[in-house]
């Protein structure tokens, strides 16, 4: 038999996978019943992994009634920005440092090759879904460069509840079309292993999205 512990996390991970991969609609409410039902789990580890998913703010449970997404709010959007400005300035700074010592540094070809397949998909006229795929893998190159999982794990956390809002920005007229201006800058910055203007220009990138985000219908108050 597996331990509670052991099911509480399996049923963590379940739910986690399902959040991230959109299989909850915003607004709906979800019975505990049915989720315990599909997992063939007693209550108890579904309902401690449900309550640890609202400490990360994915969900919030309803006594009595089960749980729904989180509704992000306008408080909660610019705290997830200043977060992202300060890992990510951070490591945009820290490849830039690295990259001045050892132009070898295979992130750079990462992103060269990156910033190429976005200007396909711009030109190209591809979905902002596919678009928003690249705009991802562009900020986790840099933030791997790192090396720190933690900083990884943390913005991978809290992208989950900005994604819908990421895609909204996206699909507005001339967006990704800046988009890829600003991550060029962000590359061009790097490429001259200047730290301070490295984290400037992805400070400023970053300022675009919460904008964007700060006047979407989307938010909460």
């Amino acid at each position: 038999m597996q331990s509670r512990k052991s099911l509480q996390d399996k049923a963590y991970e379940y739910l986690k996978n399902q959040i991230m991969d959109g299989a909850f609609e915003k607004g709906k409410i979800y019975s505990l019943a049915a989720i315990t039902a599909s997992l063939n789990m007693s209550r108890t580890p579904v309902r401690d992994a449900l309550l640890s998913l609202s400490q990360e703010n994915l969900v919030d449970v309803l006594p009595s009634r089960g749980f729904q997404l989180h509704e992000v709010t306008r408080r909660e959007i610019i705290e997830l920005y200043q977060l992202r400005c300060a890992i990510e300035g951070y490591c945009a700074a820290f490849l830039a440092s690295c990259y001045a010592s050892d132009p070898s540094r295979s992130e750079m070809a990462m992103l060269e090759k990156n910033l190429k397949l976005q200007e396909k998909a711009v030109y190209g006229h591809q979905s902002a879904d596919e678009y928003c795929i690249l705009d991802i893998e562009f900020h986790n190159i840099i933030i791997s460069s790192t090396k720190n999982k933690h900083f990884y794990h943390i913005i991978k956390n809290n992208r989950v509840r900005s994604n819908d809002f990421s895609l909204v920005s996206l699909r507005k007229e001339g967006v990704i079309e800046r988009t890829l201006k600003e991550h060029k800058a962000i590359y061009e910055a790097l490429c001259t292993g200047d730290p301070v203007q490295s984290q400037e220009k992805m400070i400023l990138h970053l300022d675009t999205p919460l904008q964007n985000n700060l006047s979407s219908k989307l938010l909460s108050d």
